[in-house]
């Protein structure tokens, strides 16, 4: 069976589990929870901040919209990541070795599905908050790297948490070393490169260029490959894990 039988098959089993565990279900709504706060919250701030301190907020709302690429993913990645340490505790990853389902198969599918949730996900919070405009090019960019943050997230913790309880433990220490690019934007160039280590940081310097009409392909290109390379590499240590 192929990734695309699979997900016919265990898309609906997936949203089901989602739906029974209230955690996994609140998560899955909260990327739309935070767009609608950016689109409300953020003009009310600024008018605030104005009025009171005459401070102007509205220049670093492209900071604070790309902090959303960052977010919205992250969420996808957590519900799924949770979803496999279930899979791989339950020794369902294991039973499906003597099935006609291939492990390369059902990795597939465990990557393919938050990659396009993610994208999606991201592009709809994008609307929703509606407070800086991108290029269409650069928004599918941006919204594809940031994308990546769903499968990268979902295989860390899968990877490297022995069970749920260290899985929390490493989404907030994650969620910390991801949210470091942010302080990128207070640099200069060439040290806000110095945050590209992190393939987090791409995506947001995407928006950061766009957003101010100045070139961002090249920033895109290299933001590609570092996190197709954190996919790959996170794939290759879970199946060291799964063979042990």
């Amino acid at each position: 069976m192929n990734a695309l039988g699979l997900l016919r098959t265990l898309g609906p089993v997936d949203l089901r589990n989602v739906r029974r565990d209230p955690l996994l279900a609140w998560a899955l709504g909260m990327p739309f929870s935070v767009a609608l706060a950016l689109r409300w919250g953020l003009p009310a701030l600024a008018d605030w901040l104005a009025r009171s301190y005459s401070f102007d907020l509205i220049p670093y709302y492209p900071l604070l919209v790309s902090g959303y690429f960052l977010v919205a993913p992250t969420f996808i990645g957590f519900v799924v990541g949770f979803l496999l340490l279930d899979e791989r505790d339950d020794r369902v990853l294991d039973a499906m070795r003597v099935t006609p389902v291939s492990l390369r198969s059902l990795l597939t599918y465990r990557i393919g599905v938050p990659l396009v949730a993610g994208l999606v996900v991201t592009l709809a919070g994008y609307g929703l908050v509606g407070l800086v405009t991108l290029p269409a090019s650069a928004l599918l960019a941006a919204t594809l790297l940031a994308a990546f943050a769903a499968p990268i997230q979902a295989l860390f913790l899968v990877a490297f948490a022995e069970n749920k309880v260290s899985g929390f433990a490493l989404m907030k220490l994650y969620g910390a070393v991801t949210d470091l690019p942010i302080v990128a934007w207070f640099l200069p160039m060439p040290w806000q490169l110095a945050a590209g280590l992190l393939p987090s940081f791409w995506p947001m310097k995407v928006v950061w260029q766009a957003s101010a009409g100045a070139p961002w392909l090249g920033y895109a290109c290299v933001g590609l490959v570092l996190n197709v390379l954190a996919v790959v590499l996170l794939l290759r240590h879970f199946q060291r894990v799964l063979a042990r």
